[in-house]
């Protein structure tokens, strides 16, 4: 869909896409110094800007774009754990009633020299849609790429997805308290000092997602090690005095591995990102896209199902949630049809899937 000759929205007519969201795309497109956006099947609404699009701004910054969970990203890491000596509800009591409490004291075991300050939080995955997964293959699309990316595909998976937890928050919170949802040049003051909490805070996210990734190491007894990372909340030099912006978009360049997200009953796609990644703003979709807001989902699953009900999906995963409310809020229904987005990609020449995995136990704190 060509908004106009610098703004693409990458889904077909069988895509559902909110009104809104649209409106939210072309609203950011009229901002001072917007030279070109691009929009994925996963867009939805956000607060007051599209979740799911990348901008690319010439001068100036608009860390309104980015929001408050500055570096939020998903890593993908292979384990040394066949899956025959997998057992899900021996893991399930491990974790207990305080999932978010084992993980961090597990993470915090580890060394701390290689992690830097703020590390309050450092080893807790966050609220909302933040998640670790247990996963397994499911099918194989380029066998030659996947047993580059990992050799022995009979062994478990882990997608860790979180990020800057309330530092970033707090970043965005004293920027807008100043500029509200402004541009600044990215070479004034107020810019390069955004820039470089920014920056310290997507390593900070990434050093965490390695930390969790440490934890479940520690509590199934086995190695990860990382097949693929990307951000999806982020700005990013794009040559001269652009800016990449990129909200709930992954960062996609040739060659460079990525997953796009299911839901917890559903699968997650490794896809190497396949045509001109200047067409599409060297970004793609990060996920599935939410369908429904938080409020509603949380209405419309408590009317259907008991708690309980959700623990486990129809797919067989399962779920350790202990907040009841995000475990409805999180429900795969509030989701769009992942192969209905990886669909998209394929058809607009984006993406070449490598695997589809499929997931065995989704934590939530």
């Amino acid at each position: 869909m060509n908004i106009s000759d610098c703004a693409r929205i990458y889904c077909s007519s069988k895509t559902w896409l909110e009104g809104e969201a649209v409106e939210q795309f072309k609203r950011v497109m009229t901002f001072e110094g917007v030279l070109r956006g691009a929009a994925y099947p996963d867009l939805h609404p956000g607060r007051g800007i599209p979740v799911g699009a990348a901008f690319l701004t010439e001068n100036l910054i608009y860390p309104f774009l980015i929001g408050s969970d500055i570096g939020c990203g998903m890593t993908l890491f292979g384990s040394d754990l066949p899956l025959r000596k997998w057992k899900a509800d021996r893991v399930i009591r491990s974790l207990g009633d305080e999932p978010e409490t084992l993980i961090r004291k597990l993470a915090c075991e580890q060394p701390a020299e290689t992690v830097s300050d703020p590390s309050h939080l450092l080893g807790t995955l966050g609220h909302g849609n933040h998640f670790a997964e247990i996963l397994a293959l499911d099918r194989v699309e380029d066998g030659t790429a996947l047993r580059q990316l990992n050799p022995d595909d009979r062994r478990l998976f882990l997608l860790v997805h979180s990020g800057s937890r309330h530092y970033g928050e707090r970043i965005w919170t004293a920027f807008a308290a100043e500029h509200a949802d402004s541009g600044v040049p990215a070479d004034s003051e107020a810019g390069k000092n955004y820039l470089a909490e920014h920056d310290r805070l997507v390593r900070w996210a990434y050093c965490n997602r390695q930390l969790i990734a440490g934890a479940f190491g520690r509590l199934l007894s086995c190695g990860f090690r990382e097949i693929a990372n990307t951000v999806h909340n982020c700005i990013t030099p794009a040559g001269g005095d652009r800016w990449l912006h990129r909200k709930g978009a992954s960062e996609a360049e040739p060659g460079r591995p990525l997953v796009i997200a299911g839901t917890r009953g559903s699968c997650s796609y490794l896809v190497l990102p396949d045509g001109d990644p200047e067409d599409y703003l060297h970004s793609l979709a990060h996920g599935s896209g939410r369908k429904w807001t938080r409020q509603s989902t949380r209405a419309r699953m408590r009317d259907k199902y008991e708690a309980a009900a959700l623990l486990k999906t129809r797919i067989g995963s399962k779920v350790v949630c202990p907040d009841k409310n995000l475990l409805y809020e999180e429900a795969p229904d509030a989701y769009k049809n992942v192969e209905h987005v990886i669909a998209d990609l394929q058809s607009a020449g984006l993406i070449r899937v490598v695997a589809r995995l499929k997931p065995l136990l989704n934590c939530k704190p």
